[in-house]
């Protein structure tokens, strides 16, 4: 029964969830959109389902890019599409996931870490130094690609959000 419910998730999500916006896009398209976007801004978001704080910081950081119109946002996620549909749905967001590595050789036993797989994909395909980020962290780029603002693992919950309310109010 395990292995049905499994086959129709999977089904269900391989290649775009319209209620979860679920996008696995391929790993070049979504850079080139990240790129090529039209905002003046983009923010760009590391989320993985099994981090508590990405999980609760998640919900805020959608409504508050969502709230502006001058900047466009990414949530980036190596996970597998299975296991991101339970949370998104869970949660109700309707911001696009955008998934990343799907097209991983996968392994019977596997010490695969989609935070690490994330950040190495940010850093190689954009140039951003993550050497200090993880789950629920986030940068905001301008239009060339420059990053106007970052956090990482050691930003408390409060200089998080003042981070961001505080640029996204400049923006």
């Amino acid at each position: 029964m395990k292995l049905i419910y499994a086959l129709l998730i999977l089904l269900c999500t391989a290649t775009q969830s319209v209620s979860a916006q679920i996008l696995n896009l391929g790993d070049e398209v979504v850079v080139e959109k990240i790129k090529h976007s039209d905002k003046q801004f983009k923010l760009i978001y590391i989320f993985c389902n099994y981090c508590q704080i990405s999980i609760e910081r998640y919900p805020k950081v959608v409504q508050t890019a969502q709230n502006n119109k001058n900047i466009e946002a990414f949530f980036i996620c190596a996970l597998d599409s299975s296991d991101i549909v339970l949370y998104t749905d869970t949660c109700k967001m309707k911001a696009p996931m955008y998934l990343i590595n799907q097209d991983r050789k996968r392994k019977m036993i596997s010490f695969y870490n989609p935070i690490k797989a994330t950040c190495k994909y940010l850093k190689k395909r954009l140039g951003i130094d993550t050497a200090k980020m993880g789950a629920s962290d986030f940068c905001i780029l301008d239009k060339d690609g420059k990053i106007i603002i970052q956090t990482d693992w050691e930003t408390d919950n409060n200089e998080y959000f003042r981070l961001l309310d505080e640029c996204l109010n400049r923006l």
